[in-house]
């Protein structure tokens, strides 16, 4: 099977990753965030460990997509 030509056949469009991904990785990073701040105790009054491992994971897990999505392939 031969290469893919892009000039023949164009390249992929990037709207989906954008339309898709940005919003999912926009709401990871708000969740993220304020679970973190809940578990810390600085919105509300109770401190809570579970919710200090999970947040900052979602918030990361948040970042990683918003980069994928928005990186300049090559």
């Amino acid at each position: 099977m031969p290469p893919v030509d892009d000039s023949r056949y164009g390249r992929p469009s990037r709207w989906p990753a954008f339309a898709i991904g940005l919003p999912i990785a926009l709401f990871l990073v708000v969740a993220g965030g304020y679970l973190s701040l809940v578990s810390w105790a600085v919105i509300g009054d109770e401190e809570s460990k579970g919710l200090s491992v999970l947040g900052p994971i979602l918030a990361g897990f948040g970042v990683a997509l918003g980069w994928v999505c928005v990186r300049p392939r090559p």
